[in-house]
């Protein structure tokens, strides 16, 4: 069976090893383990090829940059699957750093729902009810006055010439309309 060399070549700001007889060793290592050590890391990530191919690479890279050969050269296939399991593990780590700094805490009032409880929908319900029966307990005019006002967000002015009758009236008839619902309505206002 023909291996190929791969053909990867270092540039670093360290020192190479110290003979080329080492460089060869380390490139014979990586052509005879790169495809079984390929198959080994796509099973340790989650990512893509390329996300295997970069452990390839600075497994290749890592054992090149060695000061000492001897525990490749003790148990090279060991060696080499501890160098790439030991990269796999970094790169899994800055993963996981990467996703918690994206992270977005929970917050309960930006979740809130908008439709009220089936409690809140009833105390809605009953409340409403109780301001219908203050508003009818209320003289004609002075109940329409406040509606006009409150519900139609007409201004006094609106009020007194859709009424026809002065705005001073409307003052009035709003004062005896509020007095009596703070009164009617104080428990719930």
């Amino acid at each position: 069976m023909a291996v190929s060399k791969a053909n990867l070549r270092l540039v670093s700001s360290k020192p190479e090893p110290a003979d080329s007889g080492d460089r060869a060793y380390v490139e014979e290592l990586y052509t005879a383990h790169s495809a079984a050590l390929c198959r080994y890391i796509a099973r340790m990530l989650p990512g893509g090829r390329q996300d295997v191919e970069v452990i390839l690479q600075e497994t290749y890279v890592k054992l090149l940059r060695q000061e000492s050969l001897q525990h490749l050269r003790e148990n090279p296939r060991a060696y080499i699957y501890t160098v790439a399991t030991n990269l796999v593990r970094d790169s899994l780590r800055r993963q996981l750093r990467r996703r918690s700094e994206q992270h977005h805490s929970y917050d309960d009032s930006e979740h809130e729902s908008r439709t009220p409880s089936p409690p809140g929908a009833a105390e809605w319900q009953q409340n409403l009810g109780r301001l219908k029966q203050s508003l009818l307990e209320l003289k004609p005019v002075v109940r329409r006055v406040f509606l006009l006002s409150r519900f139609e967000q007409m201004t006094y002015p609106e009020i007194a010439e859709t009424l026809s009758i002065s705005t001073r009236s409307v003052e009035r008839h709003m004062s005896r309309a509020m007095e009596h619902l703070q009164r009617e309505l104080s428990d719930i206002l």
